[in-house]
């Protein structure tokens, strides 16, 4: 199989598109969803607002798309190949996470995301 064939790189790359849209949906939307919630939330009924959100929904839409994309990125690059570019997901849903929601991302957590772009920056060039 060709490690870096064109078809598995696009789809490696609608992967994580797929991936990073579909968690900051369901973020967005279970903010929409909380509102008004108390901590003491109960699941059921957390759950039925969530699955009423079009937000919550499109995400885990996305969820679904990037899961058969991944499907085909596999079946045209070795997984050995493929499987470490599914930690740049981690990287743009911290750097979007503080952009979008306006959360305080500690200097710890990019310290690890810089390691893990050092590693994907290795893996991607054997």
């Amino acid at each position: 199989m060709n490690r870096e064939s064109p078809m598995g790189l696009l789809f490696i790359l609608v992967t994580i598109i797929f991936t990073v849209v579909g968690q900051l949906l369901v973020k967005q939307g279970m903010r929409e969803v909380s509102v008004g919630l108390g901590q003491a939330t109960d699941v059921t009924q957390l759950i039925l607002r969530a699955f009423a959100n079009l937000k919550v929904v499109l995400g885990l839409g996305s969820a679904v798309v990037a899961a058969l994309s991944w499907m085909v990125a596999v079946s045209h690059s070795d997984l050995s190949f493929a499987y470490p570019f599914m930690g740049l997901p981690i990287v743009l849903v911290l750097a979007l996470s503080g952009t979008l929601f306006g959360e305080v991302v500690p200097i710890t957590r990019w310290l690890g995301v810089g390691i893990v772009c050092v590693g994907l920056f290795i893996a991607a060039r054997s």
